[in-house]
């Protein structure tokens, strides 16, 4: 019921015991491969690995529960009762013994295989519903800013493209998303692991990006209305907290290093450059900006970490692949204007 029923964050044996160690063996392997696609493609088997093993962990624990039931009131040898438990949960019904109390764990051994099959069905949808849901925006964003997905090139496209009216808009519209993903991640922690069909971007980088994007342009643009984008960094603290909570108890907190300022300059530049109207130098944003990072970045890199992310600008390190950090492709689009 904690697992498939009941629509909030519910700790559970089974669940718990094969999330956390499919985790350990997945992210120890792939820390140790030879390429980042190659680890990717590899963890991408995380998740249905994980959920596959909780259903089957399921079934395999009805089916002995029940023949474990059916020991006192029959004279069955244990393979015996497994062997008509096993004919019940999976409404075989090859295998019956005449007895009234055992007729009676029958019927409810196939009304919960049954019951359980159902919701099963049910499950699946709704959790691939919520990944297609959760990857449109950051799909969205590979076209806005160019993958992997950087907070800085978000503000220097927009500014680019003539739309940096546009920026509370796609504020607002992130905002719903961090919302909708804390939400689904709490209700299904798994969720956390499916991984988009490109090894160069990440869910995880696509909201650090907009986050970054946000507190840039809060650092850049004081006298501006940030409403939007302050609402967004608040609503995308609490998803981060909501999504790695699950996870903290895997693995140790591993903070990603601090932003140093000669990378924030860089970034600073490159919007610049782009000719967004920024208020603020680079130097006299700087601990605006840090202040305002300092609140989520831990929890972002942390995550990146977790899930091996795409290594990419201002996410932090990634075990086995530090030195592979890559920046976003070059506005080609831009250049038709």
């Amino acid at each position: 019921m904690k697992t498939l029923i009941v629509p909030r964050r519910g700790w559970s044996l089974v669940p718990a015991f094969i999330g956390r160690n499919g985790f350990r063996v997945f992210h120890g392997i792939a820390v140790r491969m030879r390429s980042y696609d190659l680890a990717d493609r590899f963890l991408g088997f995380l998740a249905p690995t994980v959920i596959i093993g909780i259903l089957v962990s399921f079934l395999a624990s009805f089916v002995v529960g029940f023949a474990l039931m059916l020991l006192p009131f029959a004279d069955l040898s244990l393979g015996d009762a497994l062997r008509e438990s096993g004919s019940s949960v999976f409404t075989l019904g090859f295998v019956s013994t005449d007895q009234p109390a055992i007729t009676a764990l029958d019927v409810v051994a196939g009304a919960i295989g049954m019951i359980f099959v159902a919701l099963t069905i049910g499950y699946l949808p709704q959790i691939y519903a919520e990944v297609k849901k959760r990857e449109v925006m950051v799909k969205q964003l590979e076209g806005w800013a160019g993958i992997p997905s950087w907070g800085p090139e978000v503000l220097a496209r927009f500014s680019l493209a003539g739309a940096v009216e546009q920026l509370p808009d796609v504020y607002a519209k992130w905002d719903e998303w961090a919302a909708s993903v804390a939400d689904s991640h709490m209700k299904y922690p798994v969720l956390t692991h499916f991984r988009l069909p490109r090894a160069k971007n990440h869910w995880v980088i696509a909201q650090l990006a907009m986050m970054d994007a946000a507190a840039l342009d809060m650092a850049l643009r004081p006298a501006e209305n940030q409403a939007a984008a302050r609402l967004f960094l608040n609503q995308g603290i609490n998803s981060l907290k909501a999504v790695t909570y699950p996870m903290r108890r895997v693995e140790p907190n591993l903070k990603g290093p601090s932003l140093v300022q000669a990378e924030f300059r860089r970034g600073v530049e490159r919007v610049l450059a782009a000719g967004f109207p920024a208020e603020r130098t680079a130097e006299e944003a700087w601990d605006h900006f840090a202040a305002l990072r300092s609140h989520y970045a831990p929890l972002a890199c942390d995550l990146a970490y977790w899930t091996v992310a795409a290594p990419a600008p201002w996410s932090g390190q990634r075990a086995g692949f530090a030195d592979l950090i890559e920046w976003p492709d070059a506005p080609e689009v831009w250049a038709l204007s």
